[in-house]
Parts: structure tokens; C-alpha cells; sequence
């Protein structure tokens, strides 16, 4: 078992695991500020969110934090 813990393919798929995580929760974080925000979003918005990097979806919690409505949220989607 060590042996293959130590493998370059297990770190590999292992790193690849945690980043997904990493990549759900935000998605999740990113969706509570809005409803929070705005109380319901429309379904075109969360499945936009569902195909967004890490990178965007963390530009995005901070737009959702100072943006005045959702129309204006959805404009920073990136397309």
C-alpha cells in the first residue's frame, strides 16, 4: 500500500480528487452568497456556475458579494 501512495498515478488522481473538491465546494459557497444575496436563482445561472474553472468561480464570489442584482451578476459570466 505504501508503494502505490508513493506512485507519481496515485498523487496524480489524488491531487486531481482534491481539486474537484475544492472546485464542488466553491460552487456550493458561490450559489449560497447569491441566494443569500437575492433569495432564488434562476436554473440558467446554476447550471452556468456548474461549468465554471476555479479560477472564474472565485472571481465570481467576490462579484457576488458587490453586484446590485442578479441581471448584473449574470453579465459577468463568462460566456
Amino acid at each position: 500500500m505504501t508503494v502505490l501512495r508513493e506512485s507519481p498515478w496515485y498523487q496524480e488522481i489524488l491531487q486531481e480528487g482534491v481539486a474537484r473538491g475544492i472546485q464542488q465546494e466553491r460552487r456550493g459557497s458561490l450559489e449560497r452568497i447569491l441566494k443569500l444575496r437575492f433569495s432564488e436563482i434562476p436554473s440558467e445561472i446554476s447550471v452556468s456556475i456548474q461549468s465554471l474553472t476555479l479560477e472564474q468561480l472565485e472571481e465570481l464570489m467576490a462579484t457576488a458579494l458587490t453586484v446590485n442584482s442578479l441581471d448584473e451578476f449574470s453579465q459577468n459570466l463568462p460566456n
